[in-house]
């Protein structure tokens, strides 16, 4: 098959340079007739181009067959082919590769993204949870400060060897009334006056000391005698107020 595909090469190439010089020979033949009707060639060079060119043809079409069958050729396309192939199984690995990572982005952007959503929603509870937990242990703390309240206003006779003789806790009023002991009226009015506002501080303390207490209770004080009268209470603006004058 070399062989053959070698003389092809020879008659293919011979053919091709005779062809050229025919294709010439019938221009030039044409121009010496132009010049010449009576001038007739001595070779049929049209019919030789002709066979010239047909035989180029068939050549070229038995190089081709046999070139392509020789043990080269098939080596080189067996080579080509195997070339082609692993560079489609590159192009495949690439790609394979290329939506193995996007994939694996695409789950880390998701994953992160749950995790965000999850530490959001986690904060959150535990914010709500916190704030849940405040606010049980405010109620239990008010609640307990209260009953202390109302516990020392009960203690306050005892603690004042019987100066004030009643203090408790208003509901009408929401604020703290303090009884004295009448006898402590007899006194001069600058001592009496001492006396409430002495008196008006002690539920002033009492509030202020067991303080944050109910919304139902204010820092209100009323100073009172034991038989009603009003000596002495907490202004508007917080401060002390005689009302023995």
């Amino acid at each position: 098959m070399q062989f053959l595909s070698g003389l092809l090469a020879i008659i293919l190439t011979a053919s091709f340079f005779f062809g050229i010089f025919g294709i010439i020979a019938i221009l030039v033949t044409q121009q010496r007739q132009k010049a010449n009707a009576d001038f007739k060639p001595k070779h049929d060079w049209k019919h030789m181009t002709l066979y010239t060119i047909l035989t180029f043809v068939v050549s070229f079409a038995l190089f081709s067959f046999a070139s392509a069958n020789t043990p080269d050729a098939k080596k080189e396309v067996a080579q080509e082919s195997s070339i082609s192939a692993r560079k489609a199984s590159t192009r495949k690995v690439k790609k394979q590769e290329q939506a193995a990572s996007q994939s694996s982005l695409k789950a880390k952007k998701a994953s992160s993204a749950s995790q965000k959503k999850a530490a959001k929603a986690s904060s959150i509870k535990a914010d709500k949870d916190e704030k849940k937990l405040e606010k049980k242990t405010r109620a239990k703390n008010i609640k307990r400060n209260f009953i202390a309240y109302k516990t020392e206003l009960a203690q306050l006779p005892a603690k004042t060897k019987n100066a004030i003789t009643h203090a408790y806790y208003s509901r009408n009023s929401g604020g703290t009334v303090i009884v004295i002991n009448d006898e402590i009226l007899n006194a001069s009015d600058s001592a009496v006056r001492s006396t409430v506002h002495n008196a008006w501080k002690i539920g002033q303390n009492v509030y202020n000391n067991n303080s944050p207490l109910p919304d139902s209770v204010n820092y209100y004080v009323t100073v009172k005698d034991e038989g009603g009268t009003q000596w002495g209470h907490t202004s508007m603006f917080g401060s002390f107020k005689y009302d023995g004058e």
